[in-house]
This record gives C-alpha cells, sequence and structure tokens, in this order.
C-alpha cells in the first residue's frame, strides 16, 4: 500500500478525532454561554436559596417545638387521670386514724408527682388569686382576700396550670 493509497479502515480513524473535537468546541461554546447568567437572575436565585433555607430551618424548629408541647401536654393528661386517686388519698389521710398502706401509697403518690415537677396551688393564709383558685364561698367585707380553707388542691405543671384549687376565700 501506498501512502497515497488507504484503507477504509484508516479514514475512518483519522476521521473521528476532528469530529469529536469539533462537537467538544461547540459543547464547550454552549456551556459557556449557558453559564454566563445575568447579575439580577444570579441575586434572585441567591435569594431565592436563602430564603428556603431559612424556611427548612423555622421548620425544624417548629417541629421540635411540637415535639416538645405533644410529650407536654401527654404527662399533664396523664396527671389529670390521677387527680380522682390523689383526693382519695387526701380525703383518706385526714381520716382520725390512717393505716400504714395508706401512708405508705400517699407518700408514693406525692414522689411521683414531685419526680414530675407537679406543683400544688392554693394553702390556707395565701392571697386568693383568681387564675389559681376557684372560690366556692366567700365571706368578710374587706379588700385583702384570703384563703380560708382549702376544699380541693390545685396543681401547676411546668408553670401552667393544669387544675385550680377550689377554696373559701375571706375577706379582711
Amino acid at each position: 500500500m501506498n501512502k497515497s493509497e488507504s484503507s477504509p479502515e484508516e479514514d475512518s480513524t483519522s476521521d473521528k478525532p476532528i469530529e469529536s473535537e469539533e462537537v467538544t468546541e461547540d459543547v464547550s461554546e454552549e456551556i459557556s454561554e449557558e453559564s454566563t447568567i445575568p447579575l439580577s437572575q444570579y441575586e434572585k436565585i441567591k435569594d431565592d436559596y436563602l430564603r428556603l433555607a431559612a424556611d427548612f430551618e423555622n421548620y425544624k424548629k417548629r417541629t421540635d417545638k411540637e415535639k416538645e408541647n405533644i410529650g407536654a401536654a401527654s404527662v399533664a393528661y396523664f396527671i389529670n387521670s390521677l387527680f380522682p386517686l390523689i383526693d382519695n388519698f387526701e380525703m383518706a389521710m385526714s381520716q382520725e386514724t390512717v393505716a400504714k398502706e395508706v401512708e405508705t401509697f400517699n407518700n408514693l403518690l406525692s414522689s411521683v408527682l414531685d419526680s414530675l415537677n407537679v406543683e400544688e396551688v392554693g394553702a390556707v393564709g395565701d392571697n386568693f388569686d383568681p387564675t389559681f383558685h376557684e372560690a366556692v364561698e366567700h365571706s368578710g367585707e374587706g379588700d385583702t382576700q384570703k384563703i380560708e380553707v382549702v376544699l380541693r388542691k390545685g396543681y401547676l405543671f411546668q408553670g401552667n396550670l393544669i387544675r385550680p384549687a377550689m377554696v373559701k376565700v375571706k375577706s379582711e
């Protein structure tokens, strides 16, 4: 074979690199044209991205707070279901003779309430506060209202009132 004569296989291979170089140049021109966007469009895309990121952070914070609130509400619901038991133990403890077992269970119930950070509201001699106390009887004339008798204890859970104290109020 002469140099002037070439086989069809050689011709086809010599053409391929030339075509691929042309294609590569065309693609790179298209990419460079596409990658240059106006500054205003870039600013809009950046602003949209930042807003989306902020919205996502707010969503995560909101869902975390909702989870905490659901947990606290569940515990408060559980404590509300214990109120009849608590009231019955209070009545049993006010009797003249109390069995040792009843005292033990009452102490156990009190320790459970303490471990759940449940606080009692309403004690004899405290000032009457309608946000924490429910007055069922009022006696006397005067400006200061004091709790005379606690008929049913009230309770706070995490600073929120879950049951108001039922009291008799005396004005002095």
